[in-house]
């Protein structure tokens, strides 16, 4: 450890004067070695793609313009924020899908995390079963959801006419006030599972003795639970939110299998819109500057929630 320290203390130069770089190198060249790969990754597969989007996005840049590369400077930021008639609506729906998903995987996680800690029935395998929908593939999901969806054939008409809750066939998927609700309960589906594991994982770090002292007290079950279960959950769900925040920002293939953005534009989001501007159209000027924005978009609701949930951590 003073090797080290004395390693870190001393210039460049002096290191090369004495002779201690060889030392060094035989010491610790091995750990940077394994190293290596991954530094290279980072910076061949994220640091230098991020770099060239926000370069790009300065550029009028398209593939079938027939024009060459010429700098534009904020011109694709002012399009988008002033010109661009479907931006700020899929900015909306960009926001309502984020928080939506969100709030509602935790309203059925926090039930379903109760239900799988109590002392059920096959509790691990119905554990097993609740991990089925995380870590099932999202374009699958979006596959088997659109059928299920589906206004002619679909189990969920088929369903709501057995129960006589509905008389005809109801287009979930094409019609503008529903496809939100379907697509939000498609994606909590998705993600609740895996904010009830780590909620689970809480709850068998509460003491016991805890809750049985507040029963002996006279506290109710619903007492117990808001005023000792939910606030020791507090980091854990702090956490996993903000883990769900990102993930339900970069699920673009649950959209896409299941509206593909549409009906018209009623149901994309940034990085659908990313796609389109940049893969179907060959923008790729504007399409770097919709993917900076969606970027900054993500880091201002990180903060913003940091700031809201992230207080009295300790």
């Amino acid at each position: 450890m003073s090797k080290i320290l004395e390693f870190r203390e001393a210039a460049p130069q002096e290191i090369f004067r004495r002779g201690r770089w060889k030392s060094f190198v035989r010491s610790h060249g091995f750990g940077y070695v394994l190293l290596a790969p991954v530094v290279l990754y980072l910076i061949a597969f994220q640091f230098y793609p991020l770099f060239e989007t926000i370069r790009l996005s300065f550029y009028d840049y398209s593939l079938i313009s027939g024009k060459s590369m010429t700098f534009a400077g904020f011109g694709n930021y002012k399009e988008l924020l002033t010109h661009d008639k479907a931006f700020w609506r899929i900015f909306i729906n960009s926001l309502v899908w984020v928080i939506g998903s969100t709030a509602l995987q935790f309203l059925i996680a926090i039930p379903a995390s109760l239900i799988l800690f109590s002392k059920i029935r096959g509790r691990g395998l119905w554990r097993g079963l609740m991990m089925v929908p995380w870590v099932s593939p999202v374009v699958i999901i979006g596959i088997v959801w659109k059928w299920i969806y589906d206004g002619h054939y679909g189990l969920f008409n088929y369903y709501l006419k057995s129960l006589h809750l509905i008389q005809d066939d109801v287009i979930w998927l094409g019609h503008d006030t529903l496809v939100w609700p379907a697509l939000l309960l498609t994606s909590a589906w998705k993600g609740f599972p895996y904010i009830a594991l780590m909620l689970i994982s809480g709850l068998t770090g509460i003491s016991k003795e805890m809750l049985e002292a507040a029963h002996v007290d006279g506290a109710t079950a619903w007492q117990r639970f808001t005023r000792i279960t939910l606030p020791l959950l507090k980091p854990i769900m702090y956490v996993t939110g903000l883990v769900s925040l990102v993930s339900s920002w970069t699920k673009f293939e649950m959209i896409w299998a299941l509206t593909g953005g549409g009906p018209g534009y009623a149901t994309s989001i940034l990085p659908t819109y990313l796609y389109t501007n940049s893969f179907v159209y060959f923008d790729l000027g504007k399409g770097s500057a919709i993917a900076s924005l969606s970027m900054l978009l993500v880091i201002i609701i990180v903060m913003l929630y940091s700031r809201l949930f992230g207080r009295n951590m300790d």
